[in-house]
């Protein structure tokens, strides 16, 4: 019987002992789902540069991450080739253990083929071979832009909603430097989007400059054909005021001029517009054309409000404003907004702080047959 009883251990062991290595190493895929097998190398004790091709039917990435198993390895001067020649180096020196991983590497610009994967190395191992596996994301389909036909929200990834349209700049031809100036009204925002329209560029040296005057310069160096975007560029920190983003960039026209658009992801409600809080939010139904929005004297006292809608066009016929004193303020305005737009600050006569009751606001959704638009109100601190 104890026979038996140890003989068990031994197996149970053993059997754990061998799923621990196929999680190391070709259940990966497993453990991170959104990644594809693009090759592998077995890499020698005796040499120090090697490479993993990758043929461009396995299609386009954003993102790659490297697994060593089978071994020790220190992997560093790493250099991703496209299928268009363009290269990127990016700033990786690790060292992994068997059955480790490297970070996410996001690769810069459009999702692109990937022609081959470089790397210089040193093998902590006397004998034997190590494998080096790389990985990658594949874009997704619903990420790809689609072709400008003049509406901005064509160059963003249709996963991205509420991103807002921040400026413009056409590029010319003999330049090599530009500025995208982005006023404070605009709001604070966590992402920004680059695209380009009308022609093909090449952009690096991105600066994006905040309202309190700190910057930020993303890793990114891309080339742009026509109708293309970035990645998503995400903003350090809090979410913050864009004051201007400027970049270096060498046109491919030869005449005429490229156009650069800027996009950005607004911040939260509870922190997107500075000096103004938000007070409320109502999600407007297509069949009906009068609602309200409870504010109560706890949320502090205001000087003016600000309406945001958001998710559908909708016109706003009538505002009838209740003060925490019982008296009515009717602003006499009629306002149409396109989605994701906001109107002016409404300023309360006197210019005094004042507690607000409620908004009650008649409006239509301009021959809108469904769906629901979102109105948000932000009191004026």
């Amino acid at each position: 019987m104890y026979r038996f009883i140890w003989l068990l251990v031994f197996v149970l062991v053993l059997g754990a002992g061998v799923s621990h290595v196929s999680a190391d190493g070709e259940d990966w895929g497993k453990k991170f789902p959104n990644y594809e097998l693009l090759g592998e190398r077995k890499v020698d004790f005796g040499a120090d540069k090697d490479s993993i091709a990758v043929t461009g039917k396995e299609g386009r990435f954003v993102s790659i991450m490297l697994g060593v198993v089978d071994g020790n390895l220190e992997m560093y001067d790493i250099k991703v080739t496209y299928g268009n020649g363009d290269t990127h180096s990016p700033e990786v020196r690790h060292t992994f253990k068997q059955g480790e991983r490297s970070r996410q590497i996001d690769l810069p610009g459009e999702a692109r083929v990937i022609q081959k994967v470089e790397f210089k190395y040193k093998s902590k191992l006397k004998r034997g071979k190590a494998t080096v596996k790389l990985f990658g994301k594949p874009a997704e389909a619903g990420d790809k832009p689609d072709a400008d036909t003049g509406e901005w929200k064509n160059h963003l990834p249709k996963s991205a909603d509420g991103y807002q349209f921040l400026g413009e700049r056409k590029v010319a031809f003999g330049g090599d430097r530009d500025t995208i100036e982005v006023t404070g009204h605009e709001g604070k925002f966590t992402a920004i989007v680059i695209g380009v329209a009308d022609g093909e560029i090449e952009l690096w040296n991105i600066k994006v400059e905040f309202g309190n005057g700190e910057s930020h310069s993303p890793e990114l160096r891309a080339n742009f054909d026509e109708k293309s975007r970035s990645r998503v560029i995400d903003l350090p920190g809090e979410a913050r005021v864009i004051k201007k983003v400027t970049f270096l960039y060498k046109s491919k026209l030869k005449e005429g001029r490229a156009t650069v658009k800027l996009y950005g992801r607004p911040a939260g409600v509870a922190d997107r517009f500075p000096g103004y809080k938000h007070i409320g939010s109502r999600v407007v139904d297509f069949g009906k054309d009068t609602d309200a929005i409870t504010v109560g004297a706890s949320k502090g006292s205001f000087k003016g409000f600000m309406i945001e809608v958001e998710d559908a066009d909708l016109e706003l016929r009538e505002i009838v404003v209740t003060m925490g004193n019982g008296k009515q303020y009717e602003p006499k305005t009629r306002m149409e907004f396109n989605e994701n737009t906001r109107s002016r600050t409404i300023d309360f006569p006197g210019n005094e702080g004042r507690t607000i009751e409620r908004l009650i606001f008649k409006y239509s959704t301009q021959g809108v047959k469904d769906g629901k638009a979102t109105v948000n109100v932000y009191g004026k601190e």
